[in-house]
């Protein structure tokens, strides 16, 4: 599948570029997300209620997990949000 990534998503990602082992495992999902046929081939990924087009996903490390919030607009998956932080992901990625 295609994906880009959100300016947010970038922010967002620059606050945690120091975590190694974070930025491992998301390159395994963003590679397991280029290779999906379909939306339905991509593992781990939960609706958010109350709006049809966004999901998430956890990458969990020996410290911390991550929520990373995607949304599915015309086959394309857009990463748009990124946060440790689940009251603080939630209140942003709408």
């Amino acid at each position: 599948m295609e994906y880009e990534f959100t300016k947010s998503f970038d922010k967002d990602l620059e606050s945690y570029k120091h975590d190694r082992e974070f930025l491992r495992l998301l390159g395994g999902k963003v590679n397991e997300i280029g290779r999906a046929n379909s939306f339905e081939d991509i593992t781990g990924l939960v609706p958010i209620r109350g709006r049809e087009t966004h999901y998430r996903f956890k990458i969990k490390t020996r410290k911390t997990t991550y929520r990373v919030g995607i949304k599915l607009l015309s086959n394309r998956i857009w990463f748009a949000r990124l946060d440790k932080d689940k009251r603080r992901f939630y209140k942003r990625f709408k």
